[in-house]
């Protein structure tokens, strides 16, 4: 049984992360504005005005990167993921919820390592000064931004591994 200051630890945790989670969704939603807006807006000044945005391409992949990744952690933690569970759904509840548990640690883990590759890959962007041609942005901010992504969705894997094995354990 874990103990009260255990579970006082456990549900400020989630509460940060849910905190979390939910500012890296609402910048994924203005990020995936943004993108909607500069795609019609350079498809106006380009048809009218035959003026179009340089580097739009540029903006926009760095931009749907955002969106994808930043949404992640949220989306995992509404239960948003697709799950095939028509064998899974036929077992009793404590073996479902240990199914459950095991399958987030186990996400969780790979994305740990995910985590630690993009780190890297944005400490080799850092240093090497790669920038995007058109624009001259750097790629290592978004990367950074992707590997907190990742770290957070992590969080999250961990904190839902952690409420099914309880579960599990405790009928």
């Amino acid at each position: 049984m874990m103990s009260s200051r255990s579970k006082r630890y456990l549900q400020i945790s989630e509460k940060i992360v849910w905190a979390a989670s939910k500012v890296f969704d609402a910048i994924a939603g203005i990020s995936l504005l943004a993108v909607m807006f500069l795609v019609v807006l350079n498809i106006i000044l380009r048809a009218f005005f035959k003026s179009p945005i340089l580097g739009t391409y540029e903006f926009v992949g760095f931009l749907t990167s955002l969106v994808v990744g930043l949404a992640l952690a949220h989306c995992a933690l509404k239960n948003g993921h697709i799950a095939v569970g028509f064998l899974v759904a036929k077992l009793p509840e404590r073996v479902r919820a240990g199914i459950d548990g095991l399958t987030n640690l186990t996400a969780g883990v790979f994305f740990v390592f995910c985590s630690w590759h993009m780190l890297d890959y944005a400490r080799s962007f850092a240093a090497s000064g790669e920038v995007a041609l058109t624009t001259r942005i750097p790629f290592y901010p978004f990367v950074y931004g992707l590997a907190a992504a990742l770290i957070l969705l992590c969080l999250v894997l961990f904190l839902r591994a952690l409420e099914m094995l309880g579960t599990a354990v405790r009928q």
